[in-house]
């Protein structure tokens, strides 16, 4: 009898913009693949309850539970996955992700409820464990994971990356509501290859999967992309860790997306040392519409200290050549590096502001297992906390000689506030009834959206929504039923239903007289 095994997503802050959890949908279409039965139970998307639970466990008799983590979410991760241990106590229980992999010892330590970690890339690893569960001895011999014995945490020896990532088959996005995600305007992720060939200290990136950068197949990527684009999502990230590491692969990627003629918006990740005008021209004839660099620090001691291997003058030739071609570059910035101080601070923002319009700032957060933390007196940091909850990048977790904690709190808020400003400022205006730009329009349309959508999914009111239909389609009942369960406005939800339907988020019927509605 093949086993049966559950995977949780924990939750994370919807402020953070997450996406459908790419990591589990891969693990589980290896394991899928591999003759086991495998489901997805998303917390992103559906609100926690000790019911749900209940429920999970009763109607999916599980053989194992397993969860992700980031650092950032790891405490609600390790609450739901000891909700799950109680609920069925005979189940195997194990982690994956970065921070457990780099923090395995005191996850086993603290946590006697978790069985297993699963250390770096999951596939293989997770294959193994899953096949030789009942040995105890065979454990020995599994490379990759951490577990006790006899009371001792256990770490194997590291397992080597998977050589060919091509044996991966696609995702398992269908085990993931993704009607819900595309309701509150998330994109679709996709990888084109795994492996980071930097080090910066404060990533994690290499370690986690390799220095050597492992490609799919041109042929395969463009093939999944164009599977991807058909889906309704308005946008497609490619969130290799750089996915420019490669221009000639990068530029036949693109040349295979324009002969098919797929017309779909996607952005992706990059470095400013690996785009050229070249390449930039012909992403943007692929569709790409943007482009987010790791700036970090406009200061070239600190880029220098990061070893993130650039220069001033490399950053600003490729936000250049970006504008020139026609796609928008991000950058992003993490304030609290080793050696920042207030003046350093200040020549980064000046830089930022002349540098692009689209742009935000960090805070620096050590993660397990990077080098900023392993090394963090060395650089001059001093860590505050190790409170995981705070590891969100919003909030300064350590500080620096020169740059306290309060004064880094303080200037990303007044930076924080100058952004939020805008949005206020469109709000306003239309509570005054003033005609509003049309960036201003687009700008409380997203909102408006999102905050409803998002009031549909954690409140379950599709879920909850059933009755007598009189009209042969039950949507103008299920319109009331949500103002009346909301708060919005009748031409808002109105429109956002009809929305939803166009978008084939939403899916009704009516059986017996009574109208159901449910996510796709």
């Amino acid at each position: 009898m093949k086993k049966r095994i559950l995977l949780i997503n924990p939750p994370y802050p919807m402020e953070e913009l997450p996406t459908p959890p790419f990591g589990l949908m891969s693990l589980a279409a290896y394991l899928l693949e591999k003759g086991f039965e495998v489901i997805i139970d998303d917390y992103i998307v559906n609100p926690y309850s000790r019911a749900r639970v209940r429920r999970m466990v009763r109607e999916f008799k599980p053989d194992v539970i397993g969860s992700t983590g980031v650092t950032m979410n790891i405490k609600a991760a390790l609450r739901i996955l000891g909700a799950y241990g109680e609920e069925s106590p005979d189940a195997a229980i194990m982690m994956g992700g970065p921070h457990v992999s780099f923090d395995a010892q005191a996850i086993l330590s603290e946590n006697d409820f978790i069985d297993y970690i699963i250390r770096g890339e999951g596939e293989e690893t997770c294959d193994e464990l899953l096949n030789n569960l009942d040995d105890g001895a065979a454990h020995r011999g599994i490379r990759g994971i951490s577990y006790r014995e006899n009371g001792v945490v256990i770490h194997n020896e590291k397992r080597d990356f998977i050589r060919d990532i091509n044996i991966l088959p696609y995702p398992a996005r269908h085990l993931v509501q993704l009607s819900k995600y595309k309701a509150l305007g998330m994109p679709l992720n996709m990888l084109t290859s795994r492996g980071c060939p930097y080090e910066c200290i404060f990533c994690v990136g290499s370690k986690m999967v390799g220095r050597r950068v492992r490609y799919f197949d041109v042929k395969r990527v463009v093939d999944e992309f164009e599977m991807l684009s058909k889906m309704g999502f308005k946008q497609i990230n490619f969130v290799d860790d750089l996915f420019t590491s490669n221009r000639k692969r990068c530029i036949l990627i693109c040349e295979e997306i324009m002969r098919r003629g797929i017309k779909h918006t996607w952005t992706a990740f990059a470095r400013v040392d690996t785009v050229n005008e070249e390449l930039l021209r012909i992403m943007k004839s692929a569709g790409c519409t943007m482009l987010c660099f790791g700036v970090e620090s406009g200061v070239q001691e600190i880029l220098n200290s990061i070893k993130k291997k650039t220069t001033l003058e490399k950053i600003r030739e490729a936000m250049k050549v970006c504008v020139e071609a026609g796609i928008e570059p991000m950058a992003s910035y993490i304030m609290g590096l080793p050696g920042e101080t207030p003046e350093t601070v200040r020549q980064s923002m000046d830089f930022a502001r002349t540098l692009c319009a689209n742009y935000g700032f960090h805070i620096l957060s050590p993660f397990p297992g990077t080098e900023v933390r392993d090394k963090a007196e060395s650089y001059g940091i001093r860590i505050l906390t190790s409170d995981w909850d705070k590891y969100d990048a919003n909030q300064a977790v350590c500080e620096t000689v020169s740059l306290k904690r309060h004064q880094i709190d303080r200037i990303v808020a007044e930076f924080n506030k100058g952004v939020n400003s805008r949005l206020y400022d469109a709000v306003q205006k239309q509570k005054r009834g003033e005609t509003l730009s049309e960036e201003y329009q687009r700008m409380i349309s997203t909102l408006n959206s999102f905050v409803f959508n998002l009031k549909m999914v954690n409140d379950e009111l599709v879920e909850h929504y059933s009755a007598k239909d009189t009209n042969g389609t039950g949507v103008a009942q299920f319109i009331e039923f949500v103002i009346a369960n909301s708060g919005f406005d009748k031409d808002l939800v109105a429109y956002e239903v009809e929305r939803l339907f166009r978008l084939g988020c939403l899916t009704n019927s009516v059986h017996q007289g009574e109208a159901r509605f449910s996510w796709t």
